[in-house]
């Protein structure tokens, strides 16, 4: 099965205003066992487990009726991400609500168990929710949250390693060389989540077929 998402914006069509209130089921998330940590500390890794569940339930709904995988961006045009302000970083929250999309439509669509409660417990293992010093808001956990899980989704050909810096502009933990320092807290902060954003990337990755392929049929 293959899935292309080409386009954000249509993926997420008209949704740029969509506010979930206090009650909405969209906040249950920041309550969740073993994972809201992970959710206060990244907007990405957030926009993740809103997309997947949205994607594992119209996978769910279009094996179920007999349909054919969706292919195309314009073909969930409207989808509702459940963001608000609070969540952070609008752009970051988006961006994890695509990955989780795919993750989470591919999981559906093939009668696989949900799994990102799980899998998400695993990468906010022993995480506090205090952010270091450096990084007050969370920058640069959540930033290297989203460079690890690409990192790790990235293939690896002829023995060598991953590019530092791919097409996208992601950037490996070792690429982070704080300019001060000072800085090294922020370098701290940047590496914690890239390794837990691989932990997620990698799962993705061995639940899809993707260890061994590149991302090019999502693209």
């Amino acid at each position: 099965m293959h899935l292309v998402f080409p386009l954000l914006l249509l993926l997420l069509g008209n949704n740029q205003g969509n506010v979930a209130g206090s009650d909405s089921p969209s906040e249950r998330h920041m309550n969740e066992a073993g994972s809201s940590v992970l959710f206060i500390r990244s907007s990405f890794a957030h926009g993740y487990r809103h997309g997947y569940e949205e994607g594992y339930h119209w996978g769910n709904v279009d094996i179920n009726m007999g349909r054919q995988a969706r292919t195309k961006a314009s073909q969930f045009h409207g989808l509702s991400t459940g963001y608000t302000s609070q969540f952070g970083p609008r752009k970051s929250f988006d961006a994890g609500f695509v990955e989780g999309l795919k993750a989470g439509y591919g999981d559906g669509f093939s009668g696989k168990a949900f799994r990102a409660v799980d899998t998400l417990r695993l990468a906010s293992a022993s995480l506090s929710e205090v952010p270091v010093p450096a990084a007050p808001s969370n920058m640069y956990f959540d930033q290297g949250f989203s460079s690890g899980y690409h990192q790790a989704l990235r293939p690896v050909s002829n023995g060598a390693p991953a590019v530092s810096i791919d097409d996208q502009g992601f950037m490996n933990c070792g690429q982070f060389s704080p300019s001060v320092e000072k800085d090294q807290r922020a370098r701290q902060s940047f590496c914690e989540g890239y390794q837990r954003g691989q932990a997620l990337g990698h799962a993705d990755a061995l639940a899809l077929g993707l260890e061994h392929s590149s991302m090019q049929a999502f693209k």
